[in-house]
């Protein structure tokens, strides 16, 4: 398997403003000597680190920690998306520095319009022009409308729906216009969805088996295992379950999907969309 969505994040550094001690087990530092062992007892032969800080400073460090270690294959990293000729300075110095991706934490800023303002526009056409693709967290619902938006004006930019926009769990009147949204959204051929950070709770209660059961069956009728990859969301489900259980329990879900289509969400979907360096045990799907 490819983990494609580990944070590693070292708390000292003041990049994590919302990280906060009632976070509790998850307000600690996350080191990939935490959960190498993990990794390697349930067959996740390569990870990619995600953003967890709108920081440059932190998109370097993770950089510097891909280049240094084989099980990572990649960054999706922090770029400032407000100004294209910048953007597109920062893309050419990260030119092959294993920059896979490209993530903020719109939900955290102040305009939740902001992922479909003009020059966030213009900049995400750009990513689909150097080939790559845009995380999006935790869509659902405040930043859903935007998201749409910023999807339908950049067709050729590959959006990337993280924890599947965060279904709210335990909320039936929500989970009605999630489930509706995310149906629509997911059917577009420029977003990939992934299954991801399912298992910390993102509503009024932790996630039931039924839910889950839903968001893959969603998942696998709209997006397709063509377009579905699967990531930890490790550390933030740390208190609630382990590394190896949330990986275990991800390949459970996609238990009635055929062998390749497992397969694809497994391995395939993260090569064609990250294109991570992979290591030696893991075969690269077609380019």
């Amino acid at each position: 398997m490819i983990d494609t969505h580990l944070h590693l994040w070292r708390l000292s550094t003041g990049w994590y403003g919302w990280n906060t001690p009632e976070l509790g087990p998850i307000h600690a530092d996350s080191e990939l000597s935490d959960v190498s062992a993990a990794m390697a007892e349930v067959g996740v032969t390569t990870a990619i680190l995600v953003q967890a800080a709108d920081h440059p400073a932190e998109t370097d460090w993770l950089l510097d920690l891909a280049a240094r270690e084989p099980s990572i294959g990649g960054v999706v990293g922090y770029l400032p998306m407000d100004d294209t000729a910048a953007l597109e300075d920062l893309l050419a110095r990260h030119a092959g520095s294993g920059l896979l991706g490209v993530r903020q934490l719109w939900q955290d800023h102040d305009d939740p319009h902001e992922l479909a303002a003009g020059t966030t526009i213009s900049c995400l056409r750009l990513l689909g022009e150097t080939g790559l693709p845009v995380d999006v967290p935790n869509a659902f619902p405040t930043v859903w409308p935007a998201l749409v938006t910023a999807v339908d004006a950049a067709p050729d930019t590959t959006f990337v729906l993280d924890h599947c926009g965060k279904p709210p769990f335990g909320d039936p009147a929500a989970w009605a216009r999630w489930e509706r949204d995310f149906a629509e959204l997911a059917d577009r051929p420029n977003v990939v969805v992934k299954l991801s950070g399912l298992f910390a709770g993102s509503g009024l209660a932790p996630a039931q088996e039924s839910e889950l059961a839903r968001v893959v069956e969603l998942t696998r009728t709209t997006a397709g295992a063509g377009r579905t990859m699967i990531g930890s969301d490790w550390p933030m489900a740390r208190g609630t379950t382990d590394y190896a259980a949330s990986m275990i329990r991800l390949d459970r879900l996609l238990g009635g999907w055929s062998a390749e289509e497992q397969e694809q969400a497994k391995v395939g979907t993260a090569l064609l969309t990250y294109r991570p360096t992979a290591s030696s045990s893991v075969e690269r799907g077609p380019e």
